[in-house]
C-alpha cells in the first residue's frame, strides 16, 4: 500500500473555512452522549474457507501483517455453504462424493486449510475464530467432537460456533429435509442459488408452506446440533443464522419472519447470537448503467441503524441476550468490480463502523481472497479482500477495514455523531481503551464535496494525525492513503470533505 504524506491544508479536505474560535475543550473520560457501543473483543472479521489456499505458506506470510495493520480479530471458517458439506475430520469436501461417487477426482482431496492450520495462522495475529459446524450433511456428533477437539487442544479454541450456513435457503446442502420432522424428499441444492429450483420446498409448496418446511425442520434438528455442542463444552457460545426480507435485496429470504420467529422460538434458549449476513445489492460486474450507481451503492448504508434495530426487536421477544454477528458481507451477492474502485473502500468503512456503532458485535467481509484476480492488480470482477497472486495485494475493501480500524478497536466506545448532511455523510466518533479519541467522516456523494458541520467532540484536543482516501486522489491501484497532522482547532466543528472519500482523525 502506498502511504503519502502532505499537508492538510494542501490535501484539500478541510476547505476554506476559518474558524473563529477555538474551542476549549478538555479531556473527557468517554464519548459524550448516551448511545455510544462498546465494541466487542473482535469487532472485524474476514471469511477464511477450507479451500483458500492463499492462507497457508508464504502467502499467508504476506497476508499476515496486513491484517493486523487492518485490526482483523476475528476469522470466520467453513467457507459459506462449503461449510454445509465439509467433513472437518478429514478435512475433504463430502459433497463431491456424494454427488459424484467415491471414486471421483476431488472425492478425497485434501483442502489445503485444514481447522489445525486454520488455528494456528489465527493465533498469530491474535484473530478468535468463528466456525459454521456442518448442518447440511453433517450430525450432532460430529459437530461435537469438534467442539470437544477445539475445547481440549492448545491454540484450537473457538470463540463463535455457528450451526449451519445459510440454511434458509435452496443452495445449501440440507439433508435434514428428508429426516422427521418434515419428511421432504427429493430435495437437491440449487447451482449458484437458483430461485426455480424444483426440488426447492418454497417452489414444490409455495412460499409460505416452503419457508415452515425449512425452518421448522431447521429448529428441530438444529436443537439437537446445539445440545450437543454444549454438551461437548458448556462455555460454547452458539448461533443460528438470521434471514433479512426485501429490506436487504441482495440478502432476500422469502417469508424471512416465518424463519426467524419459528427458529428462535425452538432453539432460542440455547442460542447465543445470530449471524445476518448483509449484502444490499444483487448485481454482477461494475457499478452505472443498469446496475447500481456508486452513489446508490454508498447510499444503501444509511439503512443499517434500521436493520439493526428490527433484528433486535424481534430478539427482544425470544431471545434478549443474543447478540448480532454480521458473518458475511460484501456490496453484493454476486462478483463487482467494487473492489478495484475506489467505492469498495468507501463503502466497506462505513458497512463495518455503521453495523458496529449500531450494535453489532462483529463484521466479517466476504471473502479474504478474490479468485478472480490472480495478478498483482485488481481488474475482474470479485469481492475479496487481497487478489490471489502469489504476492497477494489488498484491493480496496481492504483500505476501509484499514481506515475504520482506527475507531473499531476492542473494547472501544463508538457511537455515529451528528453531521449537518445526513443525506451525504456518514460520521462516527471512538473513545479507544488507550484514551485516544477518533472520528470518522464518509461523503457518500461520488460527484461533489461536502462543506460539514459537527458537535464539538470532547477530547479531540492538541494535534490530530490524520489519513484519507478519496476516489480523487488515487493512484493505478487505488490504493492510496494519505495521512498528515492538523490541529485540532481547525477542524473543531467543521471538516471539508471530498466526494466519495473517507476520513479519520486521530488524537495524537
Amino acid at each position: 500500500m502506498a502511504f503519502r504524506r502532505s499537508q492538510w491544508v494542501a490535501a484539500g479536505l478541510v476547505g476554506s473555512v476559518a474558524v473563529a474560535t477555538a474551542v476549549a475543550i478538555t479531556l473527557a473520560l468517554q464519548p459524550s452522549g448516551s448511545a455510544a457501543t462498546g465494541l466487542s473483543a473482535a469487532p472485524l472479521g474476514v471469511n477464511v474457507a477450507p479451500w483458500d489456499g492463499l492462507y497457508t505458506g508464504s502467502s499467508a506470510a504476506a497476508v499476515q501483517p496486513l491484517l493486523s495493520a487492518a485490526g482483523i480479530k476475528q476469522l470466520r471458517y467453513g467457507g459459506g455453504s462449503y461449510a454445509d458439506f465439509y467433513n472437518w475430520q478429514t478435512n475433504i469436501n463430502v459433497g463431491a462424493c456424494g454427488q459424484s461417487g467415491p471414486s471421483a477426482s476431488g472425492c478425497t482431496a485434501q483442502n489445503p486449510l485444514g481447522f489445525a492450520e486454520f488455528s494456528r495462522q489465527a493465533r498469530a495475529v491474535g484473530a478468535e475464530s468463528l466456525v459454521t459446524v456442518n448442518y447440511g450433511s453433517g450430525t450432532p456428533a460430529q459437530a461435537a467432537a469438534w467442539v470437544t477437539e477445539a475445547a481440549q487442544t492448545a491454540g484450537q479454541n473457538v470463540a463463535l460456533w455457528e450451526v449451519g450456513n445459510e440454511t434458509y435457503g435452496c443452495w445449501e446442502t440440507n439433508d435434514k429435509l428428508a429426516g422427521a420432522p418434515e419428511y421432504y424428499k427429493g430435495y437437491q441444492p440449487s447451482v449458484n442459488g437458483d430461485p426455480d429450483n424444483a426440488t426447492c420446498p418454497e417452489t414444490a409448496q409455495g412460499e409460505a408452506t416452503g419457508m415452515r418446511t425449512l425452518a421448522t425442520s431447521y429448529a428441530v434438528n438444529a436443537e439437537q446440533f446445539l445440545k450437543a455442542m454444549k454438551a461437548a463444552d458448556p462455555s460454547a457460545v452458539l448461533g443460528v443464522p438470521w434471514a433479512f426480507g426485501p429490506e436487504v435485496s441482495g440478502s432476500e429470504v422469502a417469508d424471512a419472519a416465518e424463519w426467524n420467529d419459528t427458529v428462535l422460538q425452538t432453539d432460542g434458549a440455547d442460542v447465543g447470537f445470530v449471524d445476518a449476513h448483509y449484502y444490499p445489492f444483487t448485481f454482477s460486474g461494475a457499478t452505472g448503467g443498469a446496475n447500481p450507481s456508486d452513489s446508490q451503492v454508498l447510499h444503501a448504508l444509511l439503512k443499517i441503524p434500521s436493520l439493526q434495530a428490527s433484528i433486535r426487536q424481534e430478539l427482544a421477544s425470544r431471545d434478549p441476550s443474543a447478540t448480532v454477528v454480521i458473518g458475511e458481507t460484501a456490496v453484493s451477492n454476486g462478483s463487482t468490480t467494487t473492489g478495484c474502485a475506489p467505492v469498495g473502500a468507501v463503502f466497506a468503512a462505513g458497512d463495518v463502523l455503521s453495523w458496529l456503532a449500531a450494535g453489532a458485535q462483529s463484521v466479517d467481509w466476504w471473502s479474504l481472497n478474490d479468485t478472480a484476480n490472480t495478478g498483482a492488480s485488481c481488474v475482474s470482477p470479485g469481492s475479496g479482500l487481497f487478489t490471489s497472486a502469489t504476492s497477494p495485494r489488498p484491493e480496496t475493501p481492504y483500505y476501509g477495514y484499514l481506515l475504520a480500524s482506527k475507531l473499531a478497536q476492542p473494547a472501544a466506545e463508538l457511537k455515529f455523531l451528528t453531521t449537518s448532511d445526513p443525506a451525504d455523510v456518514l460520521a462516527y466518533q471512538s473513545w479507544r481503551p488507550d484514551g485516544k479519541h477518533v472520528v470518522a467522516f464518509i461523503n457518500l456523494n461520488p460527484s461533489a464535496a461536502a462543506n460539514v458541520t459537527f458537535p464539538a467532540v470532547p477530547g479531540l484536543t492538541g494535534t490530530l494525525d490524520y489519513w484519507s482516501y478519496s476516489a480523487g486522489a488515487q493512484n493505478a491501484t487505488h490504493s492510496n492513503v494519505e495521512t498528515g497532522t492538523t490541529p485540532a482547532a481547525s477542524v473543531a466543528t467543521h471538516i471539508g470533505l471530498p466526494p466519495e472519500s473517507i476520513t479519520v482523525l486521530e488524537t495524537q
